[in-house]
């Protein structure tokens, strides 16, 4: 049978480097799917392929679309150890509220109802908050009270949007109690994580360049050292295996990883991450004051997640 490739790179290949990226075993995978080990094998040895409906039921379990499990549309990793987009996302409304605050201390809390077409952030549970509260603070109802209310809207919320809401009431609450800049920086790294933390209110600092743009600095970028240079195989791989790699990495052994590789290698992993987490990664690289035995730890690391997409694709 001829082997089942798109864009040179064997179906099967990419169905074991999903698998290896879980840590599971075609045994562990087979019972999810309700088929038997030996049809995995065969997959992955590109002896059969899996019909539309079980490529469907793979899909699902790995969290892409078929035409990324097949290799016809490219996956940009929007998750990245401690970085995902929900928290990136938070972030983002975060620097909607700080500008809210700033912009209250400037004119007055009413003012902050012309702020909202400016929200960068796209939050709808924002743009309701503030009208809202401000209406029933024209309408001289007790702060308390009114905020109650709105906390009231954010348990209707769908499951998913419910950490957007509480911080929304949480910081919104603190703005009309006139807290200051730090308050309301620590208050919404709260909700989002230490990871966070040390880059509260800089999102849309991070947010000015475009992501051409952020790709563009590492051109020219050296190795670190000469002993740094264990991932310059990588220049030659291709984006799905560098995915797989990606959604496997915490983003503190992914930045020093890419701090000592070649301006190549380090365009090679960052060009698959998804635009807010490109950002991250970026500001993490440019932040990093590391040793050499940090960045080689974290090379092996990359490297021996590599070696199961590189040997079994060279196979």
């Amino acid at each position: 049978m001829k082997n089942v490739t798109y864009h040179g790179v064997a179906l099967g290949g990419k169905i074991y480097s999903l698998r290896m990226a879980k840590r599971m075993s075609q045994e562990q995978l087979a019972a999810v799917l309700s088929i038997s080990p030996a049809a995995i094998s065969k997959w992955e040895r590109n002896l059969s392929k899996p019909s539309i409906e079980t490529l469907w039921a793979l899909a699902d379990f790995f969290e892409c679309s078929i035409d990324e499990l097949v290799g016809r549309t490219p996956i940009q990793v929007d998750k990245v150890g401690a970085y995902d987009e929900k928290k990136l996302r938070l972030a983002m409304i975060g620097d909607d509220l700080l500008k809210c605050s700033e912009i209250s201390r400037a004119k007055g809390l009413l003012a902050m109802e012309s702020y909202i077409p400016e929200l960068k952030s796209g939050s709808k549970f924002l743009t309701f908050a503030i009208p809202y509260i401000l209406n029933l603070f024209v309408k001289q109802m007790e702060v308390d009270e009114a905020f109650q209310f709105l906390k009231n809207y954010v348990t209707t919320l769908p499951e998913t949007e419910q950490p957007e809401g509480n911080m929304v009431a949480a910081v919104l609450q603190k703005i009309f109690f006139g807290a200051s800049t730090e308050i309301l920086q620590e208050l919404i790294a709260s909700f989002i994580g230490i990871d966070y933390r040390e880059k509260k209110g800089r999102m849309s600092e991070m947010l000015k360049y475009t992501r051409q743009e952020i790709l563009n600095q590492y051109n020219d970028k050296k190795m670190y050292s000469d002993n740094t240079n264990l991932l310059e195989e990588f220049i030659h791989v291709g984006n799905f295996e560098i995915q797989s790699i990606l959604r496997n990495l915490d983003n503190l052994t992914l930045t020093a990883a890419l701090v000592g590789a070649s301006g190549d290698v380090a365009r090679a992993f960052m060009a698959n991450l998804s635009d807010k987490m490109l950002y991250f990664i970026h500001e993490d690289m440019k932040q990093w004051n590391g040793t050499e035995e940090e960045i080689l730890t974290a090379q092996k690391k990359v490297l021996e997640l590599g070696n199961f997409c590189l040997k079994h694709n060279k196979a």
